[in-house]
Formats: structure tokens, sequence, C-alpha cells
């Protein structure tokens, strides 16, 4: 029997394969009904819409992340050890849907312990990350993907231990119309 509540593994396998995939293929059913008469077309869509990396920019095309921001994930903390906005209430584009699928973060000595995630109006459950921290590589990836639907809010607040900037970010995917995913970042 499947967990009903959200766990985080440490790679992919069969199991977080079948996860993930089940979360894509949901988002792109939704965008055939939502998109119609667009098709999907794969990873370089020629016409209608694809799937690409989820990118930090994806987050931030209508709000922004606090903190100095580049093409990567990154977050300043300014309190140790209280909750800090990390994505304010981002309003997602009307040309793309996000899947994420789990976390990463690249510190050398990483302390971000918990993320509280907000997104197209469902408070989840507080996740906490201190267990990735033992692995080899601090990658995790949620029992349950989250699908943020066009033009629907995502906030994310994190705690970490320590001041200072933080490079943690998201594992996932974009499905977008052909013009989103081809315009520059």
């Amino acid at each position: 029997m499947p967990l009903q509540f959200p766990v985080l593994y440490k790679s992919t396998d069969s199991r977080t394969d079948l996860i993930v995939k089940n979360a894509v293929d949901t988002a792109i059913a939704d965008a055939e009904k939502l998109w119609s008469p667009e098709k999907f077309d794969g990873v370089y869509p020629v016409k209608g819409f694809g799937i690409s990396r989820l990118k930090a920019a994806d987050l931030i095309a209508a709000g922004s992340i606090v903190g100095p921001f580049s093409k990567m994930f990154t977050w300043s903390v300014t309190t140790a050890s209280a909750w800090e906005t990390y994505i304010n209430d981002v309003t997602l584009s009307k040309a793309t849907y996000v899947v994420i699928c789990g976390v990463y973060n690249l510190d050398a000595a990483p302390d971000v312990e918990a993320m509280k995630i907000n997104a197209d109006g469902i408070e989840y459950p507080v996740i906490d990350l201190n267990e990735i921290y033992g692995w080899d590589v601090a990658v995790a990836y949620f029992s349950h993907p989250i699908i943020v639907r066009p033009e629907k809010k995502l906030g994310i607040k994190l705690k970490a231990r320590t001041v200072g900037r933080k490079n943690i970010g998201f594992i996932g995917y974009t499905v977008g119309t052909r013009s989103y995913l081809i315009g520059e970042l």
C-alpha cells in the first residue's frame, strides 16, 4: 500500500519515476484541455506545447524570489531559526504549468531545516529537510509532486539555522506553450 503522507525519497527509482511520470502526465492532460486545440509536442515543440526542466525563471516570471537572484535559486536568510519568505506569492504565467518534484541544496554546509509550500490555494504540511543532509547528496524527491496550474499562486517559506546566502532550489518540470519555452531567460 502506498504511503498517504508526504515523505522524501533519496533518489529516483521505479517508485519515484512512476510518481513523477503520473504528475507530469496529469499536467499534460490538463494542459490539453486548457489549451485546446493545442497538443503536447514533447521536449522540442514545433507547434502546440512542450516540456522543459524547471528553471528559477519559471517561478519568478510574475513575482519575485526574495534575496539575490541568479540563473539558479538562491535565498538570503536575514533571521536564523525563523520562517522567512523564499518565493512571495508568485502568480505563474498563463502559458505554463509547474511540476515541483523535489528539492536540492548546493551549500557546502546545508542548514535549511524546513519548507512550507502554499500552491494553488493548498497549504501543504511542513517538509522537514534535515533528513537529506545525512545522505551523500542533498537531493530529495517528494512522494507527492506539486502541480501548479497557469495563473495560480505559489508561495514558499523556509527556515534555516544560520544567517546568510543559501543555494537551495527545486527539481521539476515546466509544461508550457511553445512561445513560452523558446523565450529567452
